[in-house]
Order: structure tokens, then C-alpha cells, then sequence
């Protein structure tokens, strides 16, 4: 038998210019139930979590499908490789995914939960001539019942730059996933083609299709349909979405901030270059944080977007130096980091042993200088300004 995804490649659709398959037809599922632990149910109005996972994974088999163990059913032969695009790119996708979003309770997060949290996964990566569409997802979890499942947004290589098209996609996949079905608004999420165009969910009931053709086709929760719609063919997704999820998301959790280089209290030869290095987590990681970053007791300077984990210092002068870093997330909810780095005439020590045999450092203080009130052009921060398409879409 020739398989499904080469049949694809022989014969591909007719589509209108610039339109693309968002999904691939799947493999048949296997009958066994191989996952870890049988999934449970999920309260239907209780907030929800999608891990955006830009980073590459390596699947092993299961079915159902498992973000928490890296398992699935299918895509699991080859690791598929870390998204290629810029940061920027990826927190434009994420931005434009929460804004079609804002009014039910989903999470959306780049940073991978932790274990006792539930969360669908997408997993950003691969690329549409390989995968045979735009991506693909398990399909009819009516109400979400398998809360755990794995989706796929192939939007790479020639599509890297995609920032609506690549929110529509992970956005259609991730809410298969969650039982919803392809309907015939155009210019929707749910809609089976798609390019890189603004979309919304749509707050119509859609006739759901079975096909890119849109023939009619059966639904995945009729009776939801029939209470939301009057009709057991029609959808309304953002009803749907407020069922499963409730309310729109409240963030009310400051970012956390680690200093992972320099050391706090690090020596330096004058004049001192280095970059400062950062872990940022936060609930909506990564985003365009406000942040203003100062020197000692100097005024705290007005805030400016940022959106990288690292910033340079240049020519840094002698003297003891208070940093601070201060990062107020999308929400309005602010951290700060207070380090210092000592910066002297002479060369940093050499490791010595101990008796031990382990490297240590001869204890040398820089030459005591102001914290604060020197400014000037030795302090450059890397400061990546996004830009932050605006989307508009049915309603």
C-alpha cells in the first residue's frame, strides 16, 4: 500500500494562491493504550496551559498522546529539530496567539510546566514540505478529555518568518486537540487552509466540514454543538473555548530573575567588557517586558522593551558597581535583580589548587570606586525592540 503522506505529495489539492494545507491526514492510531498512566478528564471551565515548544523534541511511542512524557503515535521516528526563527519572531507568534486568545482561559507559554500541571503541547517545528501540510494534531477529544495531547505546527524553513500564519496554526492544531472541528468561515482559526493572514476564532456557528472541498462533515461533539449552535453541524469556537476554559487568563505572578553570569561580585580588569547573562521565567515566557536597567545610585532610567536573557557592558571603568535590572512583565507585574561586579587595574587572579586539588581564586578586591553617578558611553544594553504585528479577524 503506498502511504497516506506520499499520496499527499503525488496529488496535492488545488488550492487558491497562497493557500496551504493545515493538515496532514494521520497514520491509524494503534488499538493498545501504551501511555505511562491513563489520562484523566479535565474540569470543564478550569484554565488551561499551551506549551509553544520552539526548542526540538524526540518523541517516543505512546497513544494516547503525552506532553509530560514526550510520547505520540505518530512523528515519533526522527527528532524534530528547534524552530529556526529569531527570538523575535517567536515572541511575535506567541503575542499574536494570545491575542486571539484573550478571552478564554489559556495559558500560552514558551517555558515547559512543571509535572503536576496539565498542558497541551505544540510542538513549533519541522517544515511543511517535509510533514505534507501545515501541521496536524489527534483529532475528536470531545470536552478535552485527554488534557495532555501533543500537536504539530510545521511552519519552518521557507515559512520561518511566518508570525500570523504561524499563530493560526499552532492555534488550529492545539485546538483539535481540544475537540474542535474545521469549519467553513474563511479567515478563521478552524478554517483546514491557511496562509499568513490575520485570523480569529469567529464568534459564528460554522458549518463544520469534512474536507479543504468543505463538504459537510460529522462533528465531534453534536450535542455541545446543538446547545451552542441549534445545530449538531455547526460550531461557535469562541463558546466553545469559554465552556473548556472559562474566563480570560489572569496573570498575576511577577517574573523571577537569575543572574547566570557574570558572578554577583565577579572581578574585572579595567576597561571591563562582558555580557550579562539572565534567566527570565514568568507564566507568559517569553514576552516583550518592560525593562530599565541602572548603575548604583543613579535615577532609575524610564523602561524600554525587552525581550532577549542577556545584555553587554562595555568599558566599564574601576570601581565597585551596583547593577540593577528591573523587568515588568505584560500584565504589570515587576521583579528586580540587584548584582555588583568589581572592576580594578590589574589583571583578574589565577586559579591556584588547595589541598585539595580543587582550582580555586586568589582573593584580589578592585580598587574601590563610586557606585553610582558615572554615565556615559561604557555601559551598552543590548536592547531588541520587536516589531509586534497587529492582527485583526472576524468576530
Amino acid at each position: 500500500m503506498i502511504p497516506t503522506l506520499w499520496l499527499l505529495a503525488m496529488a496535492p489539492p488545488a488550492l487558491a494562491e497562497g493557500r496551504h494545507v493545515m493538515d496532514a491526514p494521520l497514520p491509524p492510531p494503534p488499538a493498545a493504550l501504551t501511555a505511562s498512566s491513563t489520562p484523566r478528564g479535565r474540569t470543564l471551565g478550569k484554565p488551561t496551559t499551551l506549551f509553544v515548544n520552539f526548542d526540538g523534541v524526540k518523541l517516543s511511542d505512546c497513544n494516547p498522546s503525552n506532553s509530560k512524557a514526550n510520547c505520540h503515535w505518530y512523528n515519533n521516528e526522527e527528532p524534530i529539530p528547534p524552530f529556526t526563527g529569531s527570538v523575535q519572531t517567536k515572541v511575535s507568534v506567541l503575542q499574536a496567539m494570545r491575542r486571539d486568545t484573550a478571552d478564554f482561559g489559556i495559558r500560552i507559554t514558551a517555558l515547559r510546566p512543571p509535572e503536576s500541571e496539565d498542558y497541551t503541547m505544540v510542538v513549533y517545528g519541522g517544515t511543511e514540505a517535509e510533514y505534507g501540510a501545515l501541521g496536524s494534531a489527534p483529532s475528536g477529544d470531545c470536552l478535552d478529555q485527554r488534557p495532555n495531547e501533543i500537536a504539530f505546527a510545521h511552519v519552518d524553513g521557507d515559512l520561518a518568518d511566518w508570525i500570523n500564519g504561524g499563530a493560526t496554526t499552532a492555534l488550529h492544531e492545539a485546538a483539535h486537540s481540544w475537540g474542535l472541528d474545521h469549519v467553513d468561515g474563511d479567515h478563521t482559526v478552524m478554517f483546514p487552509t491557511g496562509d499568513d493572514q490575520p485570523t480569529a476564532f469567529g464568534r459564528e456557528c460554522y458549518g463544520v466540514v469534512a474536507d479543504i472541498h468543505l463538504n459537510p462533515g460529522m462533528a465531534s461533539c453534536p450535542e455541545l454543538n446543538q446547545e451552542l449552535c441549534a445545530d449538531d453541524h455547526a460550531q461557535n469556537a469562541p463558546l466553545v473555548l469559554e465552556r473548556l476554559f472559562g474566563g480570560p487568563y489572569v496573570d498575576v505572578r511577577a517574573p523571577t530573575i537569575e543572574l547566570l553570569e557574570p558572578a554577583d561580585g565577579q572581578y574585572f580588569q579595567a576597561p571591563a567588557d562582558f555580557d550579562v547573562r539572565l534567566e527570565i521565567r514568568d507564566d507568559l515566557h517569553p514576552q516583550v517586558y518592560d525593562a530599565s536597567l541602572w548603575l548604583g545610585d543613579e535615577p532609575k532610567p524610564e523602561p524600554r522593551p525587552f525581550i532577549e536573557d542577556h545584555f553587554a557592558v562595555a568599558g566599564l571603568p574601576v570601581g565597585t558597581w551596583a547593577f540593577h535590572v528591573e523587568l515588568t512583565d505584560e500584565a504589570g507585574n515587576t521583579s528586580r535583580l540587584d548584582f555588583e561586579i568589581e572592576v580594578g587595574e590589574d589583571p583578574p587572579p589565577e586559579p591556584t589548587q588547595d589541598d585539595r586539588g580543587c582550582a580555586v581564586a586568589r582573593a584580589q578586591a578592585g580598587p574601590a570606586g563610586a557606585g553610582g553617578g558615572v554615565s556615559g558611553p561604557w555601559l551598552l544594553v543590548v536592547l531588541l525592540l520587536p516589531t509586534l504585528a497587529r492582527r485583526r479577524g472576524p468576530r
